[in-house]
């Protein structure tokens, strides 16, 4: 038998044990996993948004491997382009209503150090939320930037009576929000904004961006969960970045796009562009100094063939996508609710704030149950069913465009299943679920910001003296490395802040509650001695 009839193409896998043996796979333990799992059948609910390989036609996941070459006189490189890369970038740009876009292929990480590269300089101010993606404090100690605090008061809801914010963890900033900061730090070069955030909450991008510009100040967008924005042709989803007036975003393409892990572009708006006051050659100098100079061939075709099939099928795969979820909701068992397809004017509170409809979050309908939900992720798994995370009482699930019938059909039946087990809370249920619904007020609102003793820059490169200690004796310690509950991957405390005591119970509060904690290795934190 040849090697080619003795291989599965619409696996990728070789045919029979004998076959994978000689490849080595018994001494190749993360290949190994990998691909026994590709044989388990399970479905994703989280990205990449590819939906493992469903949303390509079978050429186009055959001639990856192929596709994975270096810079050759016909192949054109990333980094610098000036042929078929360079055509694919303008297309791209194109698609976003960006004046100029430029393709990462390590992730929306590297393109942000860029756009913050590019947009600013050693010593510059910056307007950022603490909820910001922890890259940016990287970037910011890397580029010796000063972070500004701004802080976020906005949901785009009320979703029950009370007005408890039970569909987000976290605020979004409002302009009301982005003013008071600029008042606050008339300094700042630039404002850095999280839209979408981790759980489908957008900002109101054009209002803040007519009012930093007024100021002479930059608007910068990780819009890293938001790239499908741009392909709705019919006002069902919030307005992109680009279309809103942002001087730069960034977008991480395989977070919802059908596109490759680590798949990411950078943006610039016309207006930035046309002014000079962000440039391609001044971006073109940057970005080789940010990516690898070997930048991966497959992941940019992905990025440039996502393009394609989003301009082709995009608004038609938007339109499936929220039938089906509107679908799902009407068959979501009674005591779950999930955030709403549609808000109108009364449902924003005014502030302009949108949601992503696309961003599935699940929660109780009553307080009571809160302590239930996150149950629920255990039995998807054991069920097959894989969700992009669980925080402490909701559930974040990301449906691939391309997601099958059903796998919706699936997830219903499931969530219906579970939730026949389920009793009435009893007294023991409806306490811890008060419990976590007061550590979440206490996570959003009353934690104090801790005291900022080095800077940024100083706690990540300094060579002083660092030490592991147990995490119940560093109160009045200065972390050098951030503490970060994941989900949802926001930083708690930042490198070169101090910890207090209040701060030590809360992260100990969380790590009872089973939130994984980057920053905590078997109890212990690493400070400066």
């Amino acid at each position: 038998m040849s090697d080619r009839q003795n291989f599965n193409h619409s696996s990728g896998l070789p045919n029979d044990r004998s076959e994978q043996l000689k490849t080595g796979l018994d001494g190749s333990p993360l290949l190994k996993m990998l691909l026994a799992r590709t044989q388990t059948g399970r479905d994703c609910w989280h990205m990449p948004g590819h939906d493992g390989g469903a949303a390509w036609p079978a050429w186009f996941a055959r001639s990856l491997a192929q596709l994975d070459v270096t810079e050759l006189p016909d192949t054109d490189d990333i980094n610098h382009p000036t042929g078929p890369a360079e055509q694919a970038m303008v297309l791209a740009a194109q698609a976003n209503g960006a004046a100029f876009t430029r393709f990462f292929t390590s992730g929306a990480t590297t393109a942000l150090y860029t756009m913050l590269a590019l947009a600013s300089g050693p010593g510059d101010a910056l307007l950022v939320s603490r909820s910001c993606h922890r890259s940016v404090l990287n970037a910011a100690a890397l580029l010796d930037l000063t972070l500004m605090p701004l802080c976020q008061t906005g949901y785009p809801w009320p979703d029950n009576k009370s007005g408890e914010p039970r569909l987000s963890l976290f605020p979004q900033a409002t302009l009301a929000d982005v003013i008071q900061a600029v008042g606050d730090h008339p300094r700042c070069r630039a404002v850095l904004l999280t839209s979408p955030d981790y759980y489908g909450c957008c900002a109101d991008l054009s209002a803040i961006a007519r009012f930093l510009h007024r100021q002479g100040i930059l608007l910068l967008v990780d819009e890293a969960h938001g790239a499908h924005f741009p392909y709705d042709r019919n006002g069902r989803l919030p307005q992109s970045a680009m279309a809103s007036g942002a001087d730069a975003c960034v977008q991480s393409g395989h977070k919802t796009l059908p596109v490759l892990t680590g798949g990411a572009m950078l943006h610039i708006g016309y207006e930035a562009f046309r002014s000079g006051i962000l440039t391609s050659d001044e971006l073109d100098r940057l970005l080789p100094a940010f990516q690898t100079s070997s930048p991966s061939f497959p992941i940019a075709a992905s990025l440039d063939y996502a393009r394609t099939l989003m301009e082709e099928q995009g608004d038609q795969q938007i339109s499936v996508a929220l039938t089906r979820l509107q679908q799902f909701k009407v068959n979501l068992p009674d005591w779950l609710t999930c955030q709403p397809l549609t808000l109108d004017g009364d449902a924003t509170g005014g502030n302009g704030l949108t949601r992503d409809p696309l961003r599935l979050v699940l929660t109780s309908r009553s307080s009571d149950d809160a302590a239930c939900v996150s149950r629920l992720a255990q039995g998807l798994a054991e069920n097959g069913i894989d969700i992009e995370f669980a925080d402490l009482t909701r559930l974040v699930l990301i449906p691939s465009l391309w997601q099958k019938e059903t796998a919706w059909q699936k997830l219903s039946v499931c969530l219906e299943n579970l939730s026949r087990q389920k009793t009435e809370p009893d007294l023991s249920v409806i306490l811890k679920s008060r419990q976590l619904l007061e550590l979440e007020a206490v996570w959003r609102s009353d934690l104090p910001q801790p005291e900022q003793v080095l800077t940024l820059r100083e706690a990540l490169l300094s060579k002083r003296a660092r030490q592991q200690i147990p995490l119940a004796r560093a109160a009045g310690c200065i972390v050098s490395q951030s503490l970060v509950p994941y989900p949802p991957g926001i930083a708690l405390v930042r490198p070169g802040e101090r910890l207090d005591q209040k701060m030590v119970d809360f992260i100990c509060l969380l790590l009872e509650n089973n939130i994984n904690m980057n920053g905590v290795v078997s109890g212990k934190v690493q400070v400066f001695a």
